[in-house]
């Protein structure tokens, strides 16, 4: 595959911990090439961005929920239900992925 000059020399612009970092993980083998780390590491950055940009959508609709007063509001007794329910769910989570083989 050609990549243009610029594009090639990535890793060699990378300041000298990246760089050392870059070439210990292909030693290692977690990456066969410089090209197939780079692959990966843009991928979790897209990731990231694309879970901000969800956190922001969530939190102005949140922000617009609560300026209409669509809101529940708990007790300290109703809060700690919650949250068990919330922690009932999350474990019927795991275990539904631990059995499921995910």
């Amino acid at each position: 595959m050609f990549l243009p000059r610029n594009r090639a020399m990535i890793a060699e612009s990378f300041p000298p911990d990246l760089e050392r970092f870059v070439e210990e993980q292909i030693a290692v083998g977690n990456y066969q090439s410089e090209q197939e780390l780079m692959v990966s590491a843009v991928r979790v950055l897209q990731n990231v961005q694309t879970r901000q940009q969800e956190f922001y959508e969530d939190v102005r609709l949140g922000m617009e929920q609560l300026e209409r007063g669509d809101v529940v509001e708990y007790d300290e007794k109703g809060l700690s239900q919650f949250f068990k329910e919330l922690e009932q769910i999350a474990r019927n989570r795991v275990e539904s992925g631990a059995k499921g083989g995910k």
